[in-house]
């Protein structure tokens, strides 16, 4: 299966960059000619890695592989940003400045006294940008700084995501679960435009990585790690911290085999929830501008809404479900042109993804729920605050949906998931593709 769909990918790409070629207006060429760059990179490597001697499958290989790639990228991003708009904010200038002139403001402020300046004006779920980027803004007040910082960071990302995803699949399958997502077009465009997400995501990994090591291991240092992560997740999205204990809580709960100490793990959590709960309403509060009527008003005045209520919400489950969907070429939306390219690999993963997520609940793989859980929740979220196509919003959760959706393709082409009408599953597998890069065809064209 991951062969075909990576064979599906790099045609589909090239079928769907060819048929758009003529919105090429020759304004954003440059971007253009990345995008298919991109691409073409992202396939010769991910083939690359898949049909290699899986002893080349470690974590050295990894370090190296991704660092470079990396490099590379965010070198051409920073470069094409800067030719069109004189800065190096990726065409994000709205947050990254804001973070940038924010820590300008403070520098020279004792650092406590730093903070309590800015969080006069700005909550602390904001609070960590501002505490990573005043100590690099010590060694150089250009943002590039952030980038060379976020070039480790996604190696760390890397690591941790093949360390995690090993705990429920092959090292090979591992491998590239963590390869395909640290490598992709969406998460390099995080890195190279000085916004919070690249270090968001690190932090959602570790703490998930450190959660599984515990319950392998039962060594408390790696609850202490797990904790400090979710803690840490606090000051970029509080909402995340609390889904992705949430999601724990209810995979121990729904666990069979959890034991009293795991149900003792979960009356704790469910007790901290019950103590924080005020402070939960103030979030949601937050997040829907007050409350529901509130909340679909403003999507109108941001022009969220097209087509009628319901329409949109149908928009934002499919978007959720497969998606966000890629805008490939435009004029306007500029920054799509940048993280398109894998975008087009991660609808194309809807397919196993779904399939896992069936076998994972049909065959009790209790191992898998939180993981599952906290993906779900994360898109009900979205869905109910109309925030559904927005990569921004989703990149929590889209690491986590390639761990579940390479999970199942290494089931199913090591034979270990055994299909009773092999044919049939394989005639619903393509025309399944051929629905998906339909829908994309029709977004791009709509």
């Amino acid at each position: 299966m991951l062969k075909t769909i990576n064979t599906v990918y790099i045609f589909a790409s090239l079928f769907l960059y060819f048929a758009l070629s003529y919105k090429i207006s020759g304004e954003y060429i440059l971007i253009n000619i990345l995008a298919i760059f991109s691409f073409i990179c992202y396939f010769g490597i991910l083939e690359l890695n898949r049909i290699a001697n899986s002893k080349s499958d470690t974590y050295r290989s990894l370090t190296i592989q991704v660092f470079v790639y990396t490099s590379v990228f965010i070198f051409l991003e920073n470069s094409i940003s800067y030719f069109y708009t004189g800065n190096f904010f990726v065409f994000s200038t709205s947050d990254a400045t804001f973070y940038h002139d924010s820590v300008m403001e403070i520098i020279d402020m004792p650092f406590l006294d730093g903070i309590k300046h800015y969080l006069t004006y700005m909550s602390f779920d904001d609070l960590g940008m501002i505490l990573i980027l005043y100590p690099l803004s010590l060694i150089s007040d250009s943002n590039l700084i952030l980038n060379l910082f976020y070039i480790f960071v996604g190696v760390i990302t890397a690591l941790s995501l093949f360390s995690l995803s090993q705990q429920f699949m092959s090292k090979e399958y591992a491998f590239l679960t963590a390869l395909s997502f640290s490598i992709s077009s969406f998460i390099l465009f995080f890195h190279a435009s000085g916004l919070k997400e690249s270090f968001m995501i690190m932090l959602i990994i570790l703490a998930f990585d450190f959660y599984y090591r515990f319950m392998n291991n039962k060594k408390i240092v790696n609850l202490l790690g797990s904790l400090l992560f979710i803690g840490m997740i606090m000051l970029f999205r509080p909402a995340i911290s609390g889904m992705i204990i949430i999601s724990i809580a209810l995979g121990l709960l729904f666990s069979s085999k959890g034991g009293i100490g795991v149900k003792v793990i979960f009356l704790l959590i469910f007790f901290s929830l019950a103590f924080m709960s005020q402070s939960i309403l103030t979030v949601i509060q937050d997040y829907t501008t007050g409350g529901i009527d509130t909340l679909i008003e403003a999507r109108e005045v941001q022009g969220s809404i097209i087509g009628g209520l319901s329409f949109t919400y149908i928009v934002n489950v499919l978007s959720q479900a497969i998606g966000p969907f890629p805008t490939i070429i435009s004029s306007k939306k500029i920054l799509t042109m940048f993280y398109a390219p894998s975008l087009i690999y991660r609808i194309l993963l809807s397919f196993p993804f779904w399939f896992a997520i069936f076998y994972i609940y049909k065959d009790k793989r209790y191992k898998l729920y939180p993981l599952t859980l906290f993906i779900g929740l994360e898109m009900l979220a979205l869905i109910f605050l109309i925030d559904g196509l927005e990569l921004r919003k989703a990149m929590p959760h889209i690491p986590i949906v390639f761990i579940i959706s390479f999970w199942f393709m290494d089931q199913y082409d090591r034979k270990i998931i055994r299909l009773k009408k092999i044919k049939r599953f394989k005639q619903f597998f393509q025309f399944s593709i051929f629905i998906l890069v339909l829908l994309i065809f029709y977004w791009n064209f709509r």
